[in-house]
């Protein structure tokens, strides 16, 4: 940990020394032939083609000029194919950057040498490597969004990995950003700030929505009923593989104690009402739901700042507070275990 951070942010402070635009950006390989290469850029979520050259024996070279560096991906696949049989991210910037085959990878996997923004992007991924513990990477990567000083690697990274962090975190990130940058992260701020307001200790936000039957049920009526005591906000979907292997922890939390106080209020972000009712008839979900049958397109994902699912809010009926989130298999019957002894 200490590593990575000495060295992000001693290349955060580094200046480049040339003035000089121009770069080149190069790869040779056999697996490059008989193909095209295509520099590509995202804008509005689509990759867009700024420059492509056919491959020449097993080469292929760009040359150009970068004022500003950018990032990009490089792409190689035959011309006129829709899917890339090869890509790699890559940060445009005034050197000779080449794109090497990363070796002993179970996948073809290729990354992007030369260059200062290259080349801490190269430190960062090879450290983030050899971290299994999940903490522990999320920790080394908010470290490298801050060490960078919200550069453009900064704001890559937070891009990418935001909602890893707690909105808090979050927002200290998106504050380090240029100013002329800020309005590409007004969402994920709006989001953050948000997020805030559904943390612990803070007052749970009703939702209203249709059941699986097509009536209304509010969760305000949940948590008023003065049969229950704790309610678990389960924000799920039926095409969510992480939520599915969430299931049996929820069906047996349940079981052992609905009748001590416990209940579940599903919120499914299922996009057709034919999966949602299935996943709750095959998996005896049997609990309240409801659904805008919208996919992500729901005030509730609004209001409770749901980026990601599965998700879920434990509410003390008697307070009305949130007292606890992203209770996660076994922790979920430990803590309602520990409420209702």
């Amino acid at each position: 940990m200490k590593k990575i951070l000495g060295v992000v942010l001693a290349a955060a402070m580094v200046v480049s020394c040339t003035n000089k635009a121009k770069f080149t950006i190069s790869g040779e390989s056999e697996k490059f032939a008989g193909k095209y290469a295509y520099l590509q850029v995202e804008q509005n979520r689509e990759l867009v083609t700024v420059d492509s050259v056919a491959v020449e024996g097993n080469a292929f070279v760009f040359e150009g000029e970068a004022e500003q560096p950018y990032s990009a991906y490089l792409v190689i696949k035959e011309a006129g194919a829709e899917r890339p049989e090869i890509m790699a991210k890559l940060y445009v910037e005034p050197a000779e950057i080449t794109i090497n085959e990363v070796e002993g990878e179970k996948r073809p996997t290729y990354v992007a040498e030369g260059g200062y923004l290259n080349g801490i992007m190269s430190q960062i991924n090879n450290h983030l490597k050899g971290i299994e513990d999940e903490q522990e990477w999320n920790n080394v990567m908010y470290a490298s969004i801050m060490g960078n000083k919200g550069n453009i690697i900064s704001q890559d990274l937070l891009k990418a990995n935001y909602y890893s962090f707690e909105p808090q975190k979050v927002l200290d990130a998106i504050a380090i950003i240029p100013a002329e940058k800020q309005e590409d992260f007004a969402k994920m701020k709006a989001s953050a700030e948000q997020a805030l307001k559904v943390q612990p200790g803070n007052k749970y936000i009703d939702i209203v929505d249709k059941t699986p039957e097509g009536k209304e049920l509010s969760l305000k009526s949940i948590v008023e009923n003065k049969k229950n005591k704790y309610v678990l906000i389960d924000f799920w979907a039926s095409w969510c593989g992480p939520c599915m292997r969430e299931v049996p922890f929820l069906v047996e939390t349940y079981k052992k104690y609905h009748k001590k106080g416990f209940e579940i209020f599903g919120v499914s972000f299922d996009r057709a009402r034919e999966p949602w009712l299935k996943a709750i008839k095959e998996k005896e979900l049997s609990w309240p739901h409801v659904s805008s049958v919208n996919y992500w397109d729901n005030q509730a994902r609004h209001d409770y700042a749901v980026n990601s699912i599965p998700a879920n809010f434990l509410v003390d009926c008697s307070t009305g507070e949130i007292i606890a989130t992203a209770l996660r298999g076994e922790q979920l019957e430990a803590k309602i275990g520990e409420l209702l002894k």
